[in-house]
Formats: C-alpha cells, structure tokens, sequence
C-alpha cells in the first residue's frame, strides 16, 4: 500500500477516473486540477507519489518537479499528452518514474500507470547485481532502479562480482566490458558455465559501437547490449523487460516441473489405485467363491442324500441276500451299489472341475455352459415347483473361460430361483434362450426395483432381504466383461428381470 498519493490532472473527468483506479492501493488520494493547488498541497503534505499531468491551465507541471526537493522520497509519473523527446529524457535524468503519454487510448495509459504502481508496491524486490569499475555509473544505476522498486548490489571488479553472483540469486545482471582485473567477456563465460546463472538475463555496457565486439559478447551467453552513456527511458525499459522475462520463464520452469512431479505422481497413484482395485476384486472373487462353495456343499450333500440312503437299504437287502445264500440276488444289489457309488463320484468330479481354476480360454458354447450350470444346481430345482423352459437358436462355438461362465450362469439362476421362492409367485417359471452367441434368463418373479436395478452390479448390492452376500452379480460382471471380454445386462422385462450374457463369436474376435 501507498500511504498518499496527489493526483494533479485538470480534466475533472479524467482526475476521477485515475482516482477510482488508485483505491485499491491507498485510502488517502488527493485530487487537484490546477498547479497552483498542487503547490499548496505539497506545502501542507507528504506524499509518496504522485501523478502529474505536464500542461496545466495555470502553469506547466515541470515547475512542480523542480519544486521536489528529493524524487527519491517522492516518486512521480508523468501522464501527459505533451510529446517532448527532449523533455522526456530530462524529466527521467531528474528520477521520475514514467512518461506515459495519454492518447486517444485512455484504457490503456491507465492500465500501465496500474501496473507500474503494482510493481512499486509489490513486497517482493527483484535483485540486481552491477559490476562496473566506475563508482559514479553504479551510483546512476542505483538511483534510477531503487525507486521502481529494485535492490541493487553494486561491485566495482570482476572478483568481488564472482563472488557475490555465487552467493546470491538474482534476476539480472549488469557487467562492464572493461575491468580492472578482467575483461568482461571472461567474466561472462564464467558466469555462464555457472548452473544458477545459466539463464540469468546479464547485459553489457560498454562504450564502444564496435560491431565485431558486441557480436561476440551476444553470441558468449549476453542478452542485451547498452552503450554509455546510455538513454535513461531506453535502460528502464531493457531492465523491466529482462526482469519480467526472467521471472516468467523461472514459473514456467516451476511449473513444468510441478507437472513433471504430478504427472510421476499421478502416474504412481493410479499404479497404487489399479493395485488396490484388483486385490479388492480378488478378495471379493474369493469372498464369491466361498458363498458359492457354501452353496454347493449344500447340493452335493442333497444329491447324495439319496444316493447314501438307497445303499443304505442295499446292505440291507444284502445281508438278508447272504443268509439266504441268493447268489443272483446279491450280485444284482451289488451293481446298484456300484451305480450309487459312481453316481456320488460323477457328482464330486462335476464340482471339483468347476472349481478348477482355469488358465486358458476353450472352445465352448453356451449350450454347453447351461448344460453343465443346470446340471450342478439340478437338486436345487427338484425340491422346487418351479417351470424351467429352455429353447436352443443355432448356439456358436467362441473361445473364453467356461467354467467361470458356468459360475454367471449360475448365480443368475440361483438368484431367479430365491425371488420366486421369496416372492411365492404364483405358476413361477424361469425361461431360457439360448442363442448364438447369447444367453437370456428370464423369471417372473416381478423384477428388480429402480433404485437397486441401477446399481445392481456394485459390490455389496443385493436384490435378497436376507442372506445375501451382494457380490454373485459384481463378480458375474468382473467374469463376462473383464476375463470375457463380453457383456453383462440386466432389465425388467413385462413379468419379472431379464439378464443378458453375450460373447464375441470366433467370427467376431478374428
């Protein structure tokens, strides 16, 4: 913030307007239109700056610069439409700050006057180092540049200059061609190989016009050339310009790099992600398979519960057949015996292979699959009075994990059985087509409520009140999109939920 600051412009309009803009940098603003006020205000004040238009129906504006006893307390800037070279580079050899010249383009004077008081006022000061043998031109450059804002480091050989440009970061760099102890050339290609100061802005001043020289200072790392004595508007707007550019491209560094990181980050995030994700899906698979393997433990003990009685009975019949001494009678029983016995163990291998893991596709198709679904679940059905229709439609042969594909088929079974058997639907049936490289299965158990049919395949999202473990259809959809490189979908059809299995052909993958 500026503590005061005197606007001195005759045109009331034009006084108001500078003045509004001037609230965000101080509270206490001054407006005066004639020179003879602005003296009389200055007799009274302090102010720490002040805009100052040149030609004023009173007087010239000049008068008021000279009665300043020191710019460098006060700072001014000159907004005038007064077009004076001359003038100009006397008013910057006195301290002012600009000479902005007020044109038909009033937007755009104001907004430079706007960013020339923000970077006063900024609390950061850009540094600049000097290295330059005459005291009195240091002294110039010290008063020139201190009042905009800048700290300036002045040396006056090129040793102490060294050793000050390694102990400190700055934004620019101004070096002599001739020193006491070094020419500046060297100076500046040590300077150069130096990793901090390797895009530092550096510019040279130098007395000579010789082309061959100064060509050779810019071709040596030298951004900017500056003959002595050098013009005081043309050395403001060279230091201003190679500050400004050094910062951006020290925050497009910073920022690259920033990215860089996020980018590595980012990268690192997603592989952690990715990681977490697919340990989930393989606890949630295994939390599946357990609920699944309950499932089937509950069938193969249904299945054989028969079997297991009925040879019961035959050891029975047997022992009456051996105390009868019955030897056609006992040869028939044991046979039945042997057909049980195969029966239970037809019945463990048809579990073990589902559970087998499976690491290559076969060729497979989906009446194969329900085949062998509907054979594992076939006790479930029996204690049930429930209607299955199943129609074939030409199925194809495709490559893909069939075992995993019996699980989906499965689940959805098991889950149409448990609704109908939940809801006691009246004549309940589940329909089945089987097409070419599809699968339907149908219930009629009502269907799947809106607000659970849109979430249905999420883990832990189940259609049971009870005993459900949320997770058969998000592992059936893991199963026929991600392994299968198929799709899963599911929608209510007029009677109850409709769910569709399909799978690219060997047509369709070739």
């Amino acid at each position: 913030m500026i503590d005061s600051i005197l606007v001195v412009e005759d045109s009331k309009t034009f006084n108001k307007i500078i003045t509004n803009k001037l609230q965000d940098f101080s509270q206490d603003i001054d407006q005066v239109y004639t020179l003879h006020t602005a003296l009389e205000s200055l007799k009274e004040k302090k102010y720490d700056l002040i805009i100052l238009d040149l030609h004023l129906p009173d007087g010239e504006g000049l008068e008021l610069i000279y009665e300043i006893k020191s710019l460098t307390e006060t700072k001014i800037i000159v907004l005038t439409s007064l077009q004076d070279e001359s003038l100009r580079e006397e008013l910057f050899r006195c301290g002012i700050l600009d000479y902005i010249i007020k044109d038909s383009n009033i937007n755009y004077s104001i907004t430079e006057v706007m960013k020339l008081i923000e970077h006063i006022t900024a609390e950061e000061q850009d540094k600049i180092l000097i290295i330059d043998d005459s005291k009195f031109i240091c002294k110039q450059v010290t008063n020139i540049l201190e009042p905009r804002n800048y700290t300036v480091e002045a040396v006056y050989n090129a040793k102490d200059g060294l050793t000050k440009s390694l102990q400190n970061d700055y934004h620019l760099i101004i070096l002599d061609m001739e020193l006491p102890d070094m020419h500046g050339l060297e100076v500046l290609q040590i300077l150069r190989k130096k990793k901090k100061h390797q895009s530092t802005p550096i510019m040279v001043f130098s007395g000579t016009t010789d082309a061959k020289i100064i060509r050779n200072f810019l071709k040596n790392g030298a951004n900017d050339y500056l003959k002595k004595p050098f013009i005081y508007e043309e050395f403001i707007l060279k230091v201003d310009l190679w500050i400004d550019y050094h910062k951006k491209e020290e925050r497009l560094k910073k920022t690259t790099k920033e990215l860089e990181n996020l980018n590595k980050n980012l990268e690192k995030t997603i592989e952690e992600k990715i990681e977490e994700i697919r340990k989930k899906d393989e606890i949630v698979a295994l939390k599946s398979r357990q609920a699944q393997m309950g499932e089937v433990i509950s069938m193969i003990a249904h299945q054989w519960r028969q079997p297991l009685h009925s040879l019961s009975m035959a050891l029975i019949l047997l022992e009456m057949q051996l105390s009868q001494n019955s030897s056609d009678a006992i040869k028939g029983t044991l046979e039945k015996m042997h057909n049980y016995i195969q029966h239970m163990s037809q019945t463990i291998d048809d579990f073990r292979d589902f559970f087998k893991p499976e690491k290559e596709k076969k060729i497979t198709n989906f009446d194969i699959i329900f085949t062998k679904a509907y054979k594992l679940i076939e006790a479930t059905f029996e204690k049930t009075d429930i209607q299955l229709n199943v129609t074939r439609e030409s199925p194809e042969n495709f490559k893909s994990y069939e075992n995993e594909l019996v699980q989906v088929v499965i689940n959805i079974l098991n889950n149409a059985t448990d609704a109908l058997q939940e809801r006691k639907i009246a004549n309940p049936t589940i329909k089945v087509k089987i097409g070419s490289n599809f699968i339907t299965i149908e219930d009629n158990a009502g269907g799947i409520a809106d607000e659970i049919i849109t979430k249905i395949f999420e883990p832990y999202s189940s259609t049971k009140s009870k005993n459900g473990t949320g997770l058969g259809l998000y592992m059936s959809q893991i199963i026929v999109q991600k392994h299968c490189n198929g799709k899963l979908e599911v929608k209510n059809s007029q009677n109850g939920a409709k769910f569709t299995i399909s799978l690219p052909t060997n047509k369709e993958e070739k």
